[in-house]
């Protein structure tokens, strides 16, 4: 076969396609599932599978395969991955670390070890680093080394003129976020919600050096949900039982854009139990009812300046219920990191990192059943919520059931993830601290849809992984998105009470030893 272009003008050419189309132009009969058609050799560059072979554009083919830079771009899109524009490292050397990179998350093959000691505080793992508050008014960060990406460990300490009550960071924008209550009794509390940088300053792209809010319903045992995500930052004050409904309390949640200070939502109504960020526009909030059970609404952060002070009146896109599960539901946690705007900070250098363009929500549902507790994990992609948010484009408040939206879409998981260091689920990826031989391990589930599947993954499925949970009709409920999980013995940890996180290059695990009062 041959064209009247030269090779490289091609290559420009077929650059402009997206990954399945760059893929279809290697083979005819290619569709998305194609790394069934396509496999890896020892040295992982990729072949044909023969019986496919007679279906082959050779001409294609050889431009594409032949190319570092498209078979590169193929290999991010398989691994759930993106580039890093501003990283200097050539094209070869970035694929042969992403092969690298992958090969090790697969075997969960460690480069490097370390200790950090912990407090009973406020903490935050966020963008690969992790803080926590010290002596009541200080910031001690650990930047999280990665070998492979090159990026060194690093340890720094930023004290405040006010103590800090919560926090979150967002690495990324150079932002941290500090909550200070001021005031001891009801109704003189108010909330200082300072705007700073990892390093203490004012931050210079924040209009104001905090916002403050004020309202009857604070208190000095409150605590707090903080996320960042672009230009806004939102914050649910919650009561410290708030996972047991009670519908006397409130949970205020408000949204303000943190660069001009001004206010964007506020919702003051009992109900919301969680909430987290799908795009800049997008909220995913866990809220549970008493007479209609648990569900997911996807709020827009419009302005509101005045407080909505019932679910009804939200402005909610649509509302997919949950199963009606046995007994009563009193916890409702909703987990998804990082948010939909997080990049590697500018100057980092590493050269790829984990793909916003599609993640996982972990919604951790405990419900109470004969004074009996039940755990379970559901996991939803963005994909999914996002396909309900375009069907519900010219349907306002648009009430799905989950016969209609979730079998399909989601994974349901019987198990129990920590309570306290709830930062376990990364991009697609969750992480859970299990008993294991005698001892306990790490479990690391994976729902990226493309990943190559691997035999260790195969033989360590958990008893409850594909056994879902029973609603409350007695009906076992079904889900069907698929995900492998591959499980490493921890050969330090030794107490039930330990506890996994995950990053994106890392996973700590939290220590009962570690923690000091």
């Amino acid at each position: 076969m041959e064209l009247p272009l030269p090779d490289e003008l091609i290559g420009s050419i077929v650059d402009h396609l997206d990954v399945p189309s760059l893929l279809r132009c290697m083979q005819v009969s290619l569709t998305l599932d194609f790394l069934d058609a396509l496999c890896t050799d020892e040295i992982g560059s990729y072949v044909f599978n023969r019986r496919l072979g007679n279906k082959v554009c050779k001409l294609f083919y050889s431009i594409i395969s032949e190319s570092a830079h498209l078979i590169y771009k193929i290999e991010l899109f398989a691994s759930h991955m993106e580039d890093n524009e501003y990283s200097s490292m050539e094209t070869v050397n970035r694929l042969n670390l992403l092969r690298e990179y992958n090969r090790k998350w697969n075997d969960l093959e460690w480069t490097s070890s370390g200790s950090i000691p912990m407090t009973n505080g406020c903490w935050e793992l966020s963008g690969g680093i992790l803080a926590q508050v010290i002596h009541r008014n200080t910031l001690s960060l650990v930047q999280l080394p990665c070998k492979l990406k090159d990026i060194p460990e690093r340890r720094w300490s930023v004290p405040f003129d006010f103590r800090i009550c919560d926090f979150t960071l967002d690495n990324s924008q150079d932002l941290v976020v500090l909550l200070e209550l001021v005031g001891t009794f009801p109704p003189n509390v108010s909330c200082n919600i300072h705007l700073r940088t990892l390093s203490g300053e004012q931050h210079h792209r924040a209009a104001e050096t905090q916002i403050t809010y004020t309202s009857t319903s604070l208190h000095a045992t409150l605590s707090f949900m903080i996320q960042i995500c672009g230009n806004r930052v939102a914050v649910l004050f919650y009561d410290q039982l708030f996972f047991e409904l009670d519908t006397r309390s409130t949970n205020p949640f408000l949204v303000w854009n943190w660069r001009t200070g001004q206010q964007e939502l506020y919702v003051h109504t009992a109900g919301i139990t969680s909430y987290a960020f799908m795009t800049e526009d997008l909220i995913l909030a866990t809220i549970i009812r008493s007479d209609s059970g648990p569900a997911l609404q996807i709020l827009r952060a419009s302005a509101q300046v005045d407080p909505i002070r019932s679910l009804e009146e939200t402005p909610c896109v649509c509302e997919l219920q949950l199963p009606r599960v046995q007994g009563d539901v009193e916890w409702l946690l909703v987990r998804s990191e990082p948010t939909p705007t997080w990049k590697p900070p500018t100057g980092s250098g590493v050269p790829f990192y984990a793909s916003r363009k599609d993640y996982i929500f972990s919604v951790s549902i405990r419900a109470v059943v004969d004074e009996m507790d039940g755990n379970t994990v559901l996991f939803i992609p963005l994909s999914t919520l996002l396909l309900e948010v375009e069907r519900s484009h010219d349907v306002p408040r648009r009430n799905v059931p989950w016969d209609a939206w979730g079998p399909d879409g989601t994974r349901i998981i019987s198990m129990q993830p920590s309570e306290t260091w709830i930062c376990y689920t990364y991009g697609m990826k969750f992480v859970q601290h299990v008993p294991w031989n005698n001892g306990y391990a790490a479990q690391v589930y994976d729902f990226n849809p493309y990943a190559a599947r691997k035999h260790h993954a195969e033989e360590s499925k958990p008893a409850g992984w594909c056994e879902g949970f029973y609603s409350s009709e007695q009906e076992q409920v079904v889900t069907r998105l698929p995900g492998r999980v591959a499980t490493i013995a921890l050969a330090h940890s030794n107490d039930s009470r330990d506890a996994a996180m995950i990053g994106e290059d890392n996973i700590v695990i939290v220590q009962v030893a570690y923690l000091k009062p």
